[in-house]
This record gives structure tokens, sequence and C-alpha cells, in this order.
């Protein structure tokens, strides 16, 4: 049998099972000959050959070829689709029809004449190559296997196709297309959003899946064909990673993950956001604030996890008596937020402390603040003289970075995290350290893209977090930024929406005067106001 495909005999013992239980039966055959293991129903759903078609390198096939026995003689692009993802050496179709299954009772075989279709791995553009049918005694006779896969594994090493490394991991973006209130423009932009998020943190878009549905699946987010459809594109796609453009809840994730198995990694807007800030975080309080964030997204997912939060220290004398493992992951991570919200909190006070210091010197305060890739980098980079980094990515700034201008006035000038759609709500607690700055500022420049087409949208977005963090109006200035890229007629609409508001370029220091002036009013009106309030307060004393 080892120089043989498959059997007649094996062949006509699978055919036979499958025709009386009307289901797929499936073997997994080593190249010596041996069964590795059988599977009962659909061999698309089985999610544990991965285990089974261990392999010595990317640039090898699996050593393992897959005989499938099925009451229809069809062979779909998702079976395919599991052959160049698992690297068989072969996998072959067999017919189950009652023409040619084994008599048990008679204890002979009955007229051979089924049919089989042989697949394998090819340089073809597709990745894999499909025989015509042919009965299973011309497969078994006519192939030599070993000479077959020698044949298969030279075509394989002739080409780079599916055994180079990646770079990067390929990513399919998911989301909703709901027709409510927000309308589907907001949808757009939030998906369009995604995009940019996922190339920040590094991954190649191979795919974009979108549904119109009028509110999320309470199982899957996505309906359940729709799952199933993506299962089938991260297949085809070889994707490594499928991002949710929302937060989903526990049981959403750990569902999808049973239908797209092990291989593929499946995470939220709120993790990839994560993930940015962890990319981004330079400073200590930065990384703590980030960790601090993770932790409390991470402690409601803990069931399923498995080992994933083993690192987090413990060992001899932490566990409680009758512990189980979960219980000690939940114990470990609720113990670690404590540790890291006390950080915070000192971090808080330092911040505190300084900013008293500031007041006591009398040195007013310009926060700068806005959407995220708005151009807030490059104004405070153009006022400052600074080289803080300013790239087109989104959350390009995490950590705060404060510089002084002494002329006309001294004053301190800070530039800060940008805001986003669906800001996660444990970034908001976490990096209350840091937005603390935007709510103590003596004023704030808030920075939006002019000629962006959800700008409007953008700037309710800043106002919901402004209303979160309690920031009087009367401290804002309206920036708009990239004047130069804007129509005549868009400037005309934006200044009759906002007539406060001042146009600039940041980048081509447009309009860079008029900015400095402002703010130095501002800054000169809240300096007599705090006067008059000292003055106050000393004959209230007396």
């Amino acid at each position: 049998m080892p120089y043989q495909v498959v059997s007649p005999e094996l062949a006509s013992e699978l055919a036979e099972l499958a025709n009386e239980l009307q289901t797929q039966i499936s073997v997994l055959i080593d190249r010596r000959g041996k069964v590795r293991q059988y599977y009962i129903g659909d061999i698309s759903k089985i999610k544990d050959v991965q285990a089974q078609a261990a392999r010595e390198g990317l640039s090898r096939l699996a050593q393992l070829r897959l005989i499938v026995a099925s009451p229809s003689l069809e062979v779909t692009k998702s079976e395919l689709l599991m052959l160049k993802r698992y690297r068989f050496d072969l996998m072959l179709f067999i017919h189950a029809s009652l023409d040619n299954t084994f008599s048990r009772s008679k204890g002979e075989f009955l007229e051979f004449a089924d049919y089989g279709i042989l697949c394998s791995l090819s340089s073809h553009e597709l990745g894999w190559k499909v025989e015509d049918k042919t009965t299973i005694r011309k497969i078994a006779q006519a192939y030599d296997c070993k000479e077959l896969i020698q044949t298969i594994e030279e075509d394989l090493a002739s080409i780079q196709t599916g055994i180079e490394v990646k770079k990067c991991e390929r990513a399919i973006l998911v989301g909703l297309a709901q027709s409510n209130n927000s309308g589907w423009d907001n949808y757009e932009d939030s998906f369009s959003e995604l995009y940019g998020l996922a190339t920040t943190a590094g991954a190649e878009i191979c795919h974009q899946l979108t549904q119109n549905i009028d509110k999320p699946d309470s199982k899957y987010y996505i309906g359940s064909g729709k799952v199933e459809e993506l299962h089938l594109i991260a297949e085809e796609k070889e994707a490594d990673l499928v991002i949710f453009d929302a937060e989903l809840s526990p049981a959403q994730s750990r569902n999808i993950e049973r239908i797209l198995g092990d291989k593929i990694k499946v995470i939220d807007r709120t993790e990839l956001i994560l993930d940015i800030f962890a990319q981004r975080a330079k400073t200590d309080e930065g990384k703590l604030q980030v960790e601090l964030a993770q932790m409390k997204y991470m402690a409601p997912r803990l069931a399923g996890s498995g080992t994933a939060l083993s690192k987090l220290g413990g060992g001899i004398g932490t566990r409680g008596p009758g512990e189980t493992k979960l219980e000690v992951q939940r114990r470990r991570i609720k113990e670690r937020i404590t540790f890291l919200e006390k950080k915070v909190d000192q971090i808080s006070k330092n911040r505190s402390l300084q900013r008293r210091l500031r007041k006591q010197k009398r040195i007013p305060i310009v926060a700068i603040a806005g959407y995220t890739n708005a151009g807030k980098s490059t104004l405070f980079n153009s006022i400052t003289g600074s080289d803080v980094l300013a790239e087109n990515k989104l959350f390009a700034t995490l950590d705060p970075t404060i510089r002084q201008i002494n002329n006309p006035r001294p004053f301190l000038i800070i530039d800060t995290v940008g805001f986003i759609q669906k800001l996660p709500t444990t970034l908001i607690s976490s990096f209350r350290a840091t937005l603390e700055e935007i709510q103590e500022a003596d004023m704030i420049v808030v920075v939006a893209e002019s000629n962006h087409p959800n700008r409007i949208e953008h700037l309710q977005v800043i106002e919901k977090v402004f209303e979160d963090l309690e920031v009087e109006k009367y401290k804002r200035l309206l920036v708009f930024n990239k004047c130069d890229l804007l129509t005549d007629e868009d400037k005309n609409y934006l200044e009759k929406l906002y007539p406060e508001a001042l146009f600039i370029s940041a980048q081509k220091k447009i309009g860079l005067k008029l900015v400095i002036e402002k703010m130095m009013n501002v800054l000169d009106e809240a300096s007599i106001e705090e006067g008059h309030q000292e003055v106050k307060e000393n004959i209230d004393s007396e």
C-alpha cells in the first residue's frame, strides 16, 4: 500500500461506510501506508487536521495523504483550500455509490465500478491540480505514489509560491453596514479608519467583508452564514488574522474562533487599538497605562484562554485551596490591575503636583487636541520648532510632549494623543493621567482635518470626549488644518458653520501667526481673570 494512492479494499470499505451513513468518511495515511487518523463528517469543518499534518518546514509537504469517501463525487473549493493550507501530499475523493460496496455477508467485493478524483498541489496560479474523474482501480494501479509525490515536490521546488516568509500578517476586515440613525456614511468612515488602524499596526489587508444587517448577531456579531463565508475566504486568501470593526463580546470571540479554527487569530477594534498603543508607548508611564488598558480588556475574556496568562507570574504558594486554573488566572490579572491602577494614580498625583507648580509660577498651558491624524504633531512642531514624530498614521503620538514658548510671553504647549470613533472606554479610564493635561489646560487648540469628508462627524467625536472629560467650551480654539487642500466652496461652508474657527496649514506654515496671536489673547484674558480671582480671594481671607 505505500506505493499505492489507496488500495481497492480500503477504498471499498470507506465507500460502503460513507454510503451507509450518507456522510463523508476520511482517513489520513502516512508515506509508509499506515492510517494515522480517521474522520466522520464534513472534512472542511475538522479543526485538528493541522495537528495531524505536522511538517518539518514550510517548504515540505505534510507527508500525509487524505482519502475522502463521499456520497457525491464533488470537490469543493473549501476542500481544495484545505489541501493548499495543510500541504497534503495528495487528496483523493472517492464516490460512495451502491455499485462498489464491500459485501460483508458474502465476504467478497462487488463489481468495482466506483470513481474518484485525485488532487495535488501545483505550481499553477491556483496552487492545486485536479485530475479528471477515473476509476479507483485505475488510480490504484496506474499511479506510483512515491514517484507522484516526488514529481509534485520537484514542481513546487521550482517556484517560491507558498513557501516564502511572510513580512507581515495578512488580515481580513469585517464590519456591519447598519441602517441606523448614524447613517451609512458613518459606517464607511469607521471602516475606513479600521483599514488605517490595521495598516498602522503592520497588517497587510487581503480582503474586506461587510454585511448589511439591522443589528449585530448576538452569537457571531455577523450572521452564521457570513461566518462560514468568512472561513472560506480566510482559507482562500491564506489570512492569519480577522479584525472586526466593533468590540466583540467574549462569547462572540469564542464562537467565531471555533468556526475559523486555531490558525486564524480573531481580534476586534479595541484589541487593534490597544496593540497600536503598545507599539507607540515609549515612556514608562505610557507603557503602564497601555498595560492597564490591556488587562482591563482581557479580564472578562479569560474563559477559554488556556495558558495565555501563565506568564503573569505566580508559582508555589500563590494558589488557594481548590482553585482552578481559570480562578488562578483571574486572581492574578485582578492583582495586576490593582497594582497598575496604583501606579497610574501615582502618575496622576505627580502630574497634578507639576501643574500646581506651574500655576504658582503663573505659566499658562496650551494643549493641542483633536482627531487622530489631523496634523496635531505637525502644528506642534511648527510652533515650537521641535521634531516630534509626525507621520501619516493613526496614533503617531501617544505619550504627551511638552515644550515651553518664551516669546512674546512664556507658556507651555502640550501635544496629546488623538481621538477616534469607538474609542475604547478602557483607554479613556486608563489614560486619565494623560487626559488630565487636557482638562487642566488654560486653553485647548482643537485641530480638525478640513478636507476630510467626515470632518463634522470627527468634531462630534471630539465633543463627546470633551463632555466625558468635562472640558469647558470657553477654553477651546477650533483650527481647521490642511486649508491648502480645501476648495473655496468647502471653506465658505465651514466658515458659516464655525465662524470663530481659524484655517491653517501646519505643514506649509500658513496661518500660524494668527493662531499664536489668538492663543496669546486667550491666555492674557485668562491671566487677567486669574488675577482678579486671586485679589478677590485675598480680600475674602482678610
